[in-house]
This record gives C-alpha cells, structure tokens and sequence, in this order.
C-alpha cells in the first residue's frame, strides 16, 4: 500500500507593516527647559538634544554670526582655553558633545553611554552655569572664522547658496545674509558680544531631547539635577523677522573666471513645514531630481552627458522653504543646460506626475525611514529639529504619513501651486566670460554679474 505524502502549503507572506516613528513623552524641568524622552530599546548610547530658542535669527543689528561663534566658544568649557580639557573630561565618560547654531536654534548635542547619561549631564551642566566665553577663546574663533568663509567663497556650491539667499530675500531679512556671519561683521564680533548672547538665553524656552535605551531612567529628575542653577543674566534677544522671499524671474552669474564649470542653484520659495502640501512637495522633489532616474538626472546626466548628476530638495528654513535644484555642469553647456533643466521643472505642469513616479518617490522617502531613523541621535535630532521649529513632537510621524498618502494628482496640484516656474531664481557659479551670452540667450530673465 503506498502512502500519499501531504506536503504544508508554502506559507504567503502578509502586508508589509508600515513603519511608525518612534513615540516619545514630554515633561518639564523645573523653571528650565520642556523635555521630550524617547524610549528606544537596545540603544545603549544615549543621545541628548538642547535646542535653545537663540538662533542667528535672533542677533541684534551688526552681530550676524554671534550665534554661530557663541555656539562654538560653548565647547571650551568653563575656563580660557578649555577645549582640550572638556573634550579630555567628555571622552572620559564615552561621550561627546557639540554645539552649532543656525537661523532657527542654537543646538548642544550630547552622546553619552546610558550607564553614564547622568555624570555626562551634570557635565554639561556645568558648562551651561558657567562658560568662560574668554576673550581669548573669542578672538581665535573669530580668525578662524574668517578662514573658514575664505573656504566658503572658494567652494562653488557654498557661493551658490549665500547668492541664492541675498538675492531670494529682501536685504533686510536675516536670511538674507550667511548664518556665520560675514567678514566684516564678524571682525567686529567680541567675547562681550558672545558672553551677552549667551546670557539672554532662557532656559525655559529651551527642549531637551533624550533619546535611547533609558527605560527606568528618571531622565526629567537627571536634568533637573543637571541643569540647577542655570539661568539668563541679560535681556532678552529680539525677535526673529519673518521677511518673507521674493520670488521672481532672475540669473544672477557669481563670476569666476577660469572656471571650467558652471555650480547652477535654481531655486524657487514655498511654504514652511506647517503647511499640509510640504509632504507632496517632497514627494514633487524626488520626481524631479531626487535620484539617477528622477527627470533631471535622466535627461542632463544620462541623456546629454552634462552632468555627473543634479539633485533637488526643499531647504529647510525658520518660516519657509526653498525648493532648489542644484549640481555642477561643464561650462560650455551651461545654457543648454539650464534649457533643459527649465524643461523638466516646467514638465510637472505641462504633462502631471506618472503613478510609477510617485511610487518610487513614496518608497524612497517613506520606506528608508527606518534605515535613517536607526540611532538615537537620528531620532533625537529629528525630535529637536520638530520641537525647534514648533511642529508638535507627532509631525515625523504625520509627515510619513502624508508621504504614504500622496498621488500623481495631490503632488501635482501641490508642485504647481507653490512653484512657479516662470519666476525661478537662477544662480549660476562660473566663467562669465564663457555663460552670460549662452544665458543671456535663453531669454528667461535679465543676467546680471556679480563679482566672486
């Protein structure tokens, strides 16, 4: 008698689920900052993120780029020359700290490992009681300073960008001018400058973030230990401006002669991230410019050769965004390529957005998430970064989820309703000499020239 054999049926996998952002729980220390903990299993370093409501937007008249040197005479510590002993103290512990400024917030980062969190706190509380903000300190840090914005002028992509945002904002606006400050104010800057910057700060307008393995941690009873004592000293810091951009037809060539290519920066504003189409813009982004296979990739790199590759993104700024496009192209097709790269970014209106590319776009965004979001401090920094900019601590979390919804339709209508590509502004970084024809040419927008 033969037996039959039943073999299992070959199991079929489910829906994939979708990744959640993970949630987090606020709090508050005493008289000091809000605080934002996030629980992430298994991540034994511990990342700390204190956004202090003291960006560049906020200077005072002739201090642009006190922030910015406020941020980094932190870092020497309590004492004149201090550098080396705090990073030494730091290290001691297994963690690390930083401190940057931008126009939205000046931002402390602290890496430390759980078991140590609470001795790398007071640490840094230490610090936030009582910074030297030498003027020893300070005039270094000017000098350097000054040689890192002769590295600026000298790299196309950063000329670019301070010439996109000189000319896309009125030149009373902050934005208008480089974060860091510029040569000449910065030359003016003093440790009195800094240590009366510092002083204004208010710690109650301040986020702490903390994020990692810290179930079981009293985090809120840490920094409150921590940060006892820390107060502001001085009056407080004007309020930012919000000038908002102007957008309108322009190219604008920042001459460098000799150059045998030409860094284009074409650029438009649109909403900030409070705005519900932010989502789809990104979406909108990607389709154009966000990969190889985006349109501008397959027609100025793959098509024609121009390029090694262009990409577009929205920059993230305190009260807007700017949709820019951006990438390096040989000088002797710059028109042509400005041509085409005008093509495609008009081709969204012209002919919609296909439903493979917002597929693709979706997946890239959406899925990679959990890949970028794998640290603590990923988390950490997009928790601060949200808190920063008055998002509400669930906007990663609703951002996905407007990624996920979007359509050809809603990424179309949103990309046509905030880009308007008759009024784009045009930077283009190279030989003058060897472009402005080519552009002048192209009859989108007058030329003008501006000196490197």
């Amino acid at each position: 008698m033969t037996e039959t054999v039943r073999l299992a049926e070959r199991p079929v996998p489910g829906p994939f689920p979708a990744w959640e952002f993970p949630a987090s729980v606020s709090g508050l220390v005493p008289s000091g900052p809000g605080t934002l903990r996030c629980e992430l299993p298994g991540r034994r370093l511990a990342a700390v993120r204190l956004v202090l409501d003291a960006g560049a937007g906020r200077e005072g008249s002739d201090q642009d780029g006190v922030a910015t040197l406020t941020a980094r005479a932190f870092l020497e510590g309590t004492k004149a020359g201090g550098g080396t002993a705090l990073t030494n103290a730091f290290e001691r512990l297994g963690a690390s700290l930083y401190a940057s400024a931008d126009l939205t917030a000046l931002r402390i980062a602290l890496d430390a490992p759980v078991t140590r969190l609470a001795q790398a706190l007071e640490l840094l509380g230490e610090v936030l009681r009582g910074p030297a903000l030498a003027d020893s300190d300070v005039r270094r840090l000017v000098n350097e300073r000054l040689e890192e914005i002769a590295q600026d002028d000298a790299d196309p992509g950063s000329r670019a960008a301070r010439e996109l945002r000189a000319v896309l904002f009125p030149a009373e606006a902050r934005a208008a001018r480089p974060t860091g400050g510029s040569r000449a104010s910065v030359e003016g800057l003093t440790g009195d400058a800094v240590r009366a910057y510092f002083g204004s700060i208010v710690p109650a307008e301040a986020t702490a973030v903390v994020a990692g393995d810290i179930a079981g941690t009293d985090v809120d009873a840490t920094l409150a230990a921590a940060l006892s004592g820390w107060a502001s000293s001085g009056p407080a810091l004007p309020v930012a401006d919000t000038i908002a951009p102007v957008n309108e037809p322009r190219i604008v060539i920042v001459d460098r002669p000799g150059s045998v290519q030409t860094y284009l920066n074409i650029s438009h504003s649109v909403p900030d991230r409070t705005d519900s189409d932010w989502p789809l813009l990104s979406v909108a982004a990607h389709v154009l410019g966000g990969g190889l296979t985006s349109r501008l990739n397959a027609v100025l790199r793959e098509e024609k050769g121009y390029t090694y590759g262009v990409r577009t993104g929205i920059l993230r700024m305190p009260y807007c965004g700017v949709f820019v496009t951006q990438g390096s192209v040989h000088t002797e097709v710059t028109g042509d390529a400005v041509a085409d790269a005008l093509t495609q970014l008009r081709s969204i209106g012209e002919r919609g957005v296909e439903a493979d590319e917002t597929t693709a776009a979706i997946s890239a965004l959406a899925d990679r998430a959990p890949g970028e979001y794998e640290t603590s401090r990923a988390v950490a920094a997009e928790l601060a970064d949200a808190s920063a900019s008055g998002l509400g601590t669930d906007y990663p979390s609703r951002y996905l989820d407007d990624v996920r919804a979007a359509t050809p339709e809603s990424v179309a209508r949103a990309y046509t309703t905030h880009v308007d590509t008759e009024r784009l502004t045009v930077i283009a970084v190279g030989d003058a000499s060897q472009i402005r024809e080519p552009l002048e040419k192209l009859g989108y927008a007058t030329v003008s020239v501006t000196a490197k």
